[in-house]
């Protein structure tokens, strides 16, 4: 009876001591993990934002910004939508979407749009589950944003030359192709309905809570 006690005894201990090792590793790492995912987020708003005329999405340059969109976010029917300023005034925007439909399920995207009138100036693939060697061409800068970067809602038809639009399909992924146009017409979509509540909105807090649409 006492060796059973005894045993409980250590195990408890040890699986406090344990307990509490983990949650001293995990206070003192949250800060980087934290961090690490802001700069990956920054990261990427760069990359969508580029400060050229015309943009250049397999280039990389300066971002359009001089703020920190991530912290200058406003939620909108329950997504986030990153603002870049030039001085006071909101420049451009940056918002992540998911395809739909793709081959393999969704793709997830952030698309990069100029405020004034709507241009994706850049595109980031951010997580898919395409066929490698055909769907997963997306990420490619050339075969897919290069199509789309650049031009307005209205400058081309956003769909593919198999539904009557003017944008390449991508050769035997054709679905993951639309997937993509989608995510870009979900950005479009947020510009065109709510510009004005993106323009002047107040900044979202930091538990927002907005998902991806």
């Amino acid at each position: 009876m006492k060796d059973t006690i005894k045993m409980i005894v250590v195990l408890t201990l040890i699986a406090t001591l344990a307990g509490l090792g983990l949650a001293l590793m995990n206070e003192a790492t949250q800060a980087d993990i934290e961090d690490n995912a802001r700069r990956a987020i920054l990261d990427a708003i760069h990359q969508v934002l580029p400060d050229a005329d015309p943009p250049n999405p397999c280039q990389r340059y300066d971002a359009i910004f001089d703020n920190e969109p991530d912290r200058d976010a406003v939620c909108i029917e329950g997504a986030t939508v990153f603002r870049a300023r030039k001085g006071k005034d909101v420049v451009a925007m940056a918002m992540e979407v998911v395809g739909d439909n793709a081959y393999s399920g969704t793709i997830s995207a952030l698309v990069g749009l100029r405020m004034d009138d709507g241009m994706l100036m850049g595109i980031k693939v951010l997580a898919h589950a395409e066929t490698p060697g055909l769907g997963s061409l997306i990420s490619d800068c050339q075969l897919m944003s290069g199509q789309m970067v650049g031009h307005t809602p209205s400058s081309i038809k956003w769909a593919v030359k198999k539904d009557g639009g003017d944008i390449d399909q991508l050769t035997g992924a054709t679905i993951s192709t639309r997937a993509m146009i989608n995510a870009v017409a979900k950005a479009q979509a947020m510009w065109r309905d709510h510009r004005q509540t993106i323009i002047n909105g107040d900044a979202m807090p930091a538990d927002g809570g907005c998902h991806v649409p």
